[in-house]
């Protein structure tokens, strides 16, 4: 398959942060799923990878028997990152109508996995205390976001430490990450990059 070009994947971008309702956005990554890794190639996305790393330096536990949720899934990068770890055993939600399945799930999760979902125009901010009641005490949940300021960042981080002072959670590392992947603009994607976060927090 011939390598797609930068104002393709760029093209791809800026419709995705688009305001689209929730049922327009599924189908978009439907019709995206073919040439999603090879787009992500080319914007050089680091997400998966580092967060897997930053996990990796933390994760304490057994990992041939703990149980993972991804979400959003996507293509499976991070899972499969995952597996050359020593993690087994995933459960991976994808689209609105899967998210439903979160409420009625009666599953513990040792680690649960939200990279990339929690940018702007994706998964509400407002997701985190339902991820947080699906794992098990003492367990993990890793996320990502971009560095750069923004409203919804802020409301993020409002919800976030709303949690830690119900003692709900707790930080255990924030890893700031230089060269997440690279810029886009209204022209086309930037030479410069765009910096990122993976945060940990352990479940009380």
């Amino acid at each position: 398959m011939e390598k797609p070009g930068i104002d393709v994947v760029n093209a791809r971008l800026l419709t995705l942060y688009s305001n689209m309702e929730t049922k327009e956005k599924v189908n978009f990554y439907d019709s995206w799923a073919q040439d999603y890794e090879q787009h992500m190639t080319v914007m050089d996305y680091q997400a998966p990878r580092f967060s897997v790393e930053t996990l990796d330096a933390v994760y304490l536990g057994d990992r041939d028997s703990a149980l993972v949720l991804d979400v959003p899934c996507g293509t499976g990068l991070v899972a499969e990152t995952l597996q050359k770890l020593g993690f087994k055993h995933f459960h991976g939600i994808e689209g609105s109508k899967q998210m439903l399945k979160i409420a009625e799930s009666k599953d513990s999760y040792d680690l649960v996995m939200i990279v990339g979902g929690l940018a702007q125009q994706h998964l509400p901010w407002e997701i985190l205390p339902e991820m947080l009641r699906v794992t098990k005490s003492d367990g993990f949940i890793c996320f990502t976001l971009r560095a750069e300021e923004s409203d919804h960042r802020r409301n993020l981080l409002t919800s976030i430490q709303e949690l830690v002072n119900k003692g709900l959670w707790e930080n255990v590392v924030e890893r700031y990450v230089e060269k997440w992947q690279r810029d886009m603009l209204p022209t086309g994607l930037a030479e410069e990059y765009a910096d990122g976060i993976v945060t940990i927090y352990r479940k009380k």
